[in-house]
């Protein structure tokens, strides 16, 4: 099922890897930030997110609604922690790790940076995590966007 929100609010209902997989169509990088922080309120924890797509399909802009909702952090203070690949973020006592693993050669590579424990942390939203996907808990929720010609297609599994 293909959802097309003209001002969105979405709604969230794969709870289980026995239900379909939810699909949004987003037209523009606003909706892209609003679906993030749609996401953040139907969020339980602890939970690894995975974010999927290919270079500007809209990974760190969905992770900025994300994490922009459930800090209070501006969107423009959320950054893609590409060369230092984790950056982190709390409120209270919710910790966020926001990964991007694109440099990294594997698991091997992130076990040795120690980076294997904050997985298990209040959230890990995990850019490009097919490097890493053995590490992933089974009850990862995915999240892949990928570029359509009205936008963006973004399927929500676990």
């Amino acid at each position: 099922m293909t959802q097309q929100p003209s001002n969105p609010q979405f709604a969230f209902k794969c709870q289980s890897s026995h239900e379909d997989c939810q699909r949004f169509i987003l037209h523009t990088s606003d909706e892209m930030m609003a679906f993030g922080t749609s996401l953040a309120g139907a969020l339980s924890f602890p939970r690894v997110i995975a974010l999927c797509g290919d270079l500007g399909a809209g990974k760190t802009t969905m992770a900025k609604g994300i994490i922009s909702a459930l800090t209070g952090v501006h969107p423009s203070e959320v950054t893609s922690p590409t060369f230092q690949y984790v950056q982190f973020y709390t409120h209270g006592t919710l910790r966020i790790a926001h990964f991007d693993v694109w440099r990294l050669h594997g698991v091997d590579e992130f076990v040795s940076l120690g980076l294997e424990e904050y997985l298990s942390d209040s959230l890990a939203i995990v850019e490009w995590p097919d490097r890493i996907h053995e590490l992933l808990p089974k009850n990862t929720l995915w999240v892949k966007a990928s570029v359509i010609e009205s936008g963006r297609l973004v399927t929500i599994s676990q």
